[in-house]
């Protein structure tokens, strides 16, 4: 009988050392990769720390507008973008941006756009009429705007139709004029028509947008034909599918553009048809999202150049198409750095803590109040001669209307803010860190799917081990021994 008790006991023990190995054992969930909207939201909070002391992206009138527009697209306030300082805000720049603008019309067409995103009235903007403005820079006799150039163009008829106006015929048939008779392509210079070979994805892009936006298709199916032959096999799109520059690479801004033409046109992006194997322009543009929500040209560092445009991209949103802030709804700050330890721990309540709180808070709900009707466009200015170095992310955002001094180049990205090419980390990984979605549990924090801890199952198996041991010693010790 003792040799069964001691059998029994030792039975016990081993059937409950595996639920109680399991209990231990580090239980993992697997990553839920990050939607489009929350990748969209942690481009925005990349973007929310390189905000300068005035309120800009870059000092750039055409990359904040989009950081305003990718804003608003993704249901946040632009009201509310005062930076991780507290300082001035993004529509304060934008207004007094839009006063050195008022002789360019790709500028002034997209600081509309900015402030109907915004949810503002365009013709009365802190006092300034950039509808007015706009008009003024029409030459009715020839239908253009400013310039005449592709996005000067594009961008005075997206504003129009985002703020309500006539869109004069003229100006349709100037931009139709513009473009390429043998590729259906539209190219950032004033010649018409293009050239073939001459022609680029960006401002065939805004030329589409434009021209749909208005209510004009006659040029979808050549236009989009050519952007088809620009598509490489990583299913995204570079400035040009040529190899005069170098091999042709797929880039953040070319991919922002060209998804949002696709739209505009009414096309699918993940459709068979715009599809390389299992690669699109989608699959590309999450890939190339880093872990801080920012992007990088091919062969550069991250930078908010890039990064502008990508959140409206990824909420499918075209320039003037609708969209829907909750007001006073602000991006979270989690990619603002942390404050300084010393002021934060400062033991004595000297003035310099007390004035340092005081000016952020107030800066912050003093322009958040104020503009309400936000300028919307990122004044595309970028490409104004042909992208040598970087031919895609110039010419992508901003029009020909004249390049701005500002615009980001290698140089003028933030080192604060830049990370290393290779140290961009997967989609997955910036979406899940960026947004708070459901991280991966391990090690002893994890917890089984019925919600106990795992400590709290592991001792309950050994409480089962030890109850197994105890029952049979005290049946071996109660048991009458034989005299």
């Amino acid at each position: 009988m003792r040799r069964l008790v001691v059998a029994s006991a030792i039975l016990a023990t081993l059937l409950s050392l595996p639920l109680g190995m399991a209990a231990a054992s580090p239980t993992t969930h697997p990553a839920t990769a990050p939607t489009d909207s929350e990748r969209a939201t942690a481009a925005l909070q990349y973007l929310l720390a390189a905000q300068r002391a005035d309120g800009s992206i870059d000092g750039s009138l055409g990359e904040t507008a989009d950081f305003v527009i990718g804003t608003a697209a993704a249901g946040y306030d632009p009201a509310t973008l005062h930076g991780c300082t507290g300082e001035a805000g993004v529509l304060e720049f934008l207004a007094t941006a839009s006063d050195a603008a008022a002789t360019d019309a790709a500028k002034t067409g997209k600081a509309v756009l900015a402030v109907v995103a915004a949810g503002g009235d365009p013709s009365s903007f802190t006092n300034r009429d950039l509808l007015a403005r706009l008009a003024a820079l029409y030459h009715a006799t020839g239908g253009a705007y400013g310039d005449g150039a592709t996005f000067s163009q594009s961008f005075a008829i997206l504003a129009l139709v985002a703020s309500r106006q006539a869109v004069p015929a003229a100006a349709l048939a100037e931009l139709e004029a513009l473009q390429g008779a043998a590729d259906g392509s539209w190219s950032y210079g004033t010649s018409a028509p293009v050239a073939a070979g001459e022609g680029d994805t960006n401002s065939t892009a805004i030329a589409l947008m434009a021209l749909d936006a208005a209510g004009d298709h006659s040029a979808d199916s050549t236009g989009l034909a050519y952007l088809h032959s620009q598509q490489l096999g990583d299913g995204g799109f570079p400035f040009q599918n040529s190899s005069t520059w170098g091999p042709p690479a797929s880039d953040p801004d070319s991919d922002s553009i060209v998804l949002q033409a696709l739209v505009a046109t009414g096309e699918d992006p993940e459709a068979a048809a715009w599809s390389q194997g299992s690669s699109t322009v989608l699959t590309h543009l999450r890939a190339g999202q880093g872990s801080d929500g920012g992007y990088a040209y091919p062969g550069m560092t991250e930078n908010a150049f890039t990064t502008s445009q990508v959140p409206a991209a990824l909420m499918r949103v075209p320039y003037a198409a609708a969209v829907h802030p909750t007001p006073g709804r602000s991006l979270p700050t989690d990619a603002c750095p942390s404050p300084s330890p010393s002021a934060a721990s400062s033991s004595s309540p000297s003035p310099t803590a007390q004035p340092t709180a005081q000016p952020t808070a107030q800066p912050t709900v003093q322009p958040t109040a104020q503009p309400t009707a936000r300028p919307t466009a990122r004044p595309t200015a970028r490409p104004t001669a042909r992208p040598t170095a970087r031919p895609t992310a110039e010419p992508t955002s901003i029009p020909t209307a004249g390049p701005e001094t500002s615009g980001p180049t290698a140089t003028a990205v933030p080192a604060s803010i830049a990370t290393t090419a290779s140290e961009a980390p997967t989609s997955a990984v910036a979406g899940a860190t960026a947004t708070g979605g459901p991280p991966t549990v391990s090690g002893n924090d994890a917890a089984p799917p019925d919600g106990l801890p795992a400590p709290v199952l592991y001792v309950m198996a050994a409480l089962v081990a030890l109850l197994a041991v105890a029952g049979g010693g005290w049946v071996l010790t109660s048991r009458p021994r034989k005299r």
